[in-house]
């Protein structure tokens, strides 16, 4: 059997208590049902350390990110992104424009009794959350590190920088998750991969929390694309209008052929715009039907 990664006692226990307490009270299932941790820990388990969507697509994530450990911290602020918490283990180290998402280090990964008892066991576990611990070793290299950590509250308080400078020596580098192979991951590329290659709209997770912010977000990519398109036949106009271009067939034609494609181009892309608005208003409906009715099934109301 598997043997814990380290042996050093990082929490300490309240008064009066002989437990350190150190799993969350509830949880949710993929079918957004709110369960206690206490009643099923390896289900638990299961859901908070799962990288399927990201093993699914590993063969393209190189695509994605780089095949190195994430940066630490302090860089992350260096390059502005602002850090936000994501309990989601599939969303740690994922970035866009001016954020990253990162999870917080649960206090269960900080037990080497924890580790030995429910962790060993489970080869598939027991890999995922080395990986993320060791994800968590590169992004607190420094004391600054630590105090932005500490600060957003992504370790828990009673960690000390010493305590962690011990416990990063006594890790071992062995084989994790295919997943933790690559340190931070783009956003956007991670949503085309999911457009394309897995049949997904929304990608893999959208940033549009409304209909209105779907529409707003293509509408501005579709006034970007028609300014550039203006210029261009503002352009052409100008050379259509010089000797040298007046009689050239070849520069005609062009001309011609993108005046019709700046006519056709906008309206095709509004109608795209709104056939997937349909899609996804149809897709969301039927979701939340879908969920009504069986919770309706378990007697939990609507």
């Amino acid at each position: 059997m598997l043997e814990p990664p380290f042996r050093l006692e990082l929490l300490r226990r309240p008064e009066g208590q002989d437990n350190v307490p150190l799993l969350p009270a509830t949880y949710r299932t993929r079918s957004h049902m709110v369960r206690l941790v206490s009643s099923d820990l390896r289900a638990f388990l299961e859901a908070e350390l799962d990288v399927e969507r990201l093993n699914s697509v590993h063969k393209w994530l190189w695509l994605v990110g780089l095949p190195t450990s994430p940066r630490p911290l302090h860089y992350q602020r260096l390059k502005k992104r602002d850090i936000m918490i994501a309990e989601q283990m599939d969303l740690h180290l994922v970035w866009s424009s001016g954020r990253i998402f990162v999870k917080p280090l649960p206090r269960f990964l900080l037990s080497p009794r924890f580790w030995q008892h429910s962790l060993c066991p489970h080869p598939y576990l027991y890999r995922n959350a080395l990986g993320f611990l060791l994800s968590w070793v590169a992004l607190i290299e420094r004391e600054t590190d630590f105090q932005i950590a500490s600060t957003y509250g992504l370790i828990p308080g009673d960690v000390t920088w010493t305590s962690w400078l011990a416990l990063a020596e006594e890790i071992p580098h062995v084989p994790v998750n295919p997943r933790f192979y690559y340190g931070e991951l783009r956003l956007g590329r991670l949503n085309w991969i999911y457009r394309i290659l897995r049949g997904q709209p929304r990608g893999y997770f959208s940033n549009c929390t409304t209909y209105g912010a779907f529409i707003r977000d293509n509408i501005n990519s579709l006034i970007t694309l028609f300014a550039y398109t203006t210029i261009v036949l503002s352009a052409m106009q100008v050379g259509l209008a010089t000797e040298f271009l007046m009689n050239d067939y070849a520069f005609g034609m062009a001309s011609y052929v993108f005046s019709i494609f700046a006519i056709v181009g906008p309206l095709s892309a509004i109608a795209v715009i709104i056939l997937v608005f349909c899609f996804l208003f149809s897709i969301n409906l039927l979701r939340t039907l879908a969920i009504r009715a069986k919770r309706r099934r378990q007697g939990a109301g609507v």
